[in-house]
């Protein structure tokens, strides 16, 4: 599907990405694109599959998840278990087709509902958690985050720079204003916080990666 090209350097560096050569992977860019089903940026997806090889997780957590797209690449770099969160029955379907299709149904927990309700009651611990749910609801879920995130482990975010109107880089559109100062609240607040290791990254619609500190 076409892309948003924020930036000269963004052009550039999706044309020298590879073409994806997983045919699971395949299946649901094709789907995506001939039902204009938006899925991550393609220097984002990029950059989810080098992070994932790093961490190597184990137990991975995803906060929305769409028609499976992340989670496919989640999966298929590492041996994880993958629990998602998604709150749209039709696409939590289409999801659970494409895990099916892949071979990855019995690696996958899916949940439906709202995140908002279901990451509370979570416990035990992650090693790699994915975020790229209802961006007013990042800073609202981060105590929660943090506390299943397990010493070392790994928490990556999208979209956090939300088209540069965070940043300023782009002039704020006045209805988009609750995503943003929620946003901007969120990223001061992970960078802020003694807990983490945090960078934003300037990757597609923008990136936070942190990490929990290990205790002394």
């Amino acid at each position: 599907m076409p892309f948003k090209t924020p930036s000269k350097t963004s052009e550039y560096i999706r044309s020298i990405l590879p073409s994806e050569s997983d045919e699971s992977v395949q299946r649901i860019l094709r789907y995506a694109d001939e039902n204009m089903i938006p899925v991550l940026l393609p220097e984002t997806a990029a950059f989810l599959r080098q992070v994932v090889m790093m961490v190597a997780p184990k137990k991975a957590l995803e906060i929305g998840t769409a028609i499976g797209y992340s989670g496919h690449i989640i999966l298929g770099e590492s041996n994880c278990h993958l629990y998602t969160i998604e709150a749209d029955e039709k696409s939590l379907s289409i999801a659970n087709e494409f895990f099916s299709a892949s071979g990855y149904k019995d690696r996958v927990t899916t949940f439906l509902g709202d995140a908002n309700e279901i990451v509370p009651l979570f416990s035990g611990e992650f090693d790699f958690i994915f975020l790229d749910g209802p961006k007013t609801r990042y800073v609202q879920y981060l105590p929660y985050l943090k506390r299943m995130l397990c010493e070392g482990g790994v928490l990556l975010c999208d979209n956090v720079l939300f088209n540069g109107m965070v940043s300023g880089e782009v002039e704020l559109v006045k209805k988009k204003a609750t995503i943003v100062n929620a946003l901007d609240l969120f990223l001061r607040e992970i960078t802020a916080d003694e807990e983490l290791v945090s960078s934003v990254l300037p990757v597609g619609d923008g990136v936070s990666l942190s990490i929990k500190r290990k205790k002394a």
